[in-house]
């Protein structure tokens, strides 16, 4: 999750504090215009503390229902600060991954309240949408979009997303490149067995040699958490069938000195490449960035 979703929540908190304020002020000098207008003013105050106590009271039960209690108070009609409880059911579905569901919410509070602070706000959110989904196309131009919002917490928010997304972006990348080359490198293994007419069986030596341990660390992977497991699959997957495609290439040619070296090369370029896509699949990257910094525990 970026910056942005981690003080989403500081936003509304921040916001309804400071908007009750400057209500409870205005309360204290308005002249009454009559029993209508005073019991109109009543159900706005009633709802409005209906909707302030359902957000203090968020972790006290699921989350479903404080959903559906919050949308059936937007739903009955305008109390003051609806467009910061749009906001925040918005943001609490997109802290939930329901990703689709924070959308419809985001584009209401669009149609109900252009051009509000909360509006402005709800760049960043569906910027986060779009980065959780590693779309980064889109959510960089939702966050260059809220640079530009009247807030000053929104822009810089933003410019911190923005240089984040931008990392992540060249990070994808870099993973693309990576299992192009390692598929270029299987692809010229496996054309070149069969133009010297590999057999397939029995398996290759390094096949017949790594496969047991290969399975072995598929087995073990299901004990931990799904992130590593996910990188663990893809590299016994990935290293497994490079082994097979290297033995058939190698029984199969019967290279020299020299080619056997940049066989190698090419074998272990290709096995780095899968471990660089496995990581960055399992959003590892950062992880094992840190332990290369600081070193293992």
């Amino acid at each position: 999750m970026s910056f942005s979703a981690l003080v989403a929540l500081a936003f509304v908190l921040a916001g309804a504090h400071g908007q009750v304020a400057v209500k409870d002020d205005a309360n204290v000098l308005a002249k009454p215009n009559g029993d209508h207008d005073h019991d109109h003013d009543r159900d706005h105050d009633r709802d409005h503390d209906r909707d302030r106590l359902l957000l203090r009271t968020y972790p006290e039960r699921p989350p479903a229902d404080t959903f559906g209690q919050v949308a059936q108070l937007i739903d009955e009609g305008p109390f003051p600060e609806r467009d910061r409880a749009e906001y925040w059911i918005a943001s609490a579905r997109l802290a939930g991954a329901d990703r689709e569901g924070a959308r419809v919410w985001y584009a209401r509070l669009a149609r109900d309240y252009p051009g509000s602070v909360w509006e402005e706000r709800s760049w960043l959110g569906l910027g986060d949408a779009a980065a959780q989904e590693r779309d980064f196309g889109a959510a960089l131009a939702w966050y260059r979009r809220a640079a530009a919002s009247g807030d000053a917490a929104v822009r810089e928010v933003s410019r911190i997303d923005e240089a984040q997304t931008l990392l992540l972006r060249r990070r994808q990348r870099a993973a693309l490149a990576a299992g192009a080359l390692a598929l270029f490198i299987a692809a010229f293994f496996a054309a070149s067995a069969i133009r010297a007419r590999a057999v397939l069986r029995p398996l290759p030596a390094e096949t017949r040699i790594v496969l047991p341990v290969l399975a072995v660390l598929a087995l073990l992977s299901t004990r931990v958490d799904p992130a590593p497991r996910l990188a663990i699959l893809i590299l016994c997957a990935g290293g497994a069938l490079l082994s097979f495609l290297s033995g058939l290439r190698l029984r199969a040619l019967r290279p020299g000195r020299a080619s056997r070296l940049a066989h190698a090369a090419l074998a272990m370029a290709a096995l780095l490449c899968l471990a660089y896509v496995a990581v960055y699949e399992g959003d590892l990257i950062g992880m094992v960035q840190e332990t290369f910094r600081a070193g293992p525990e």
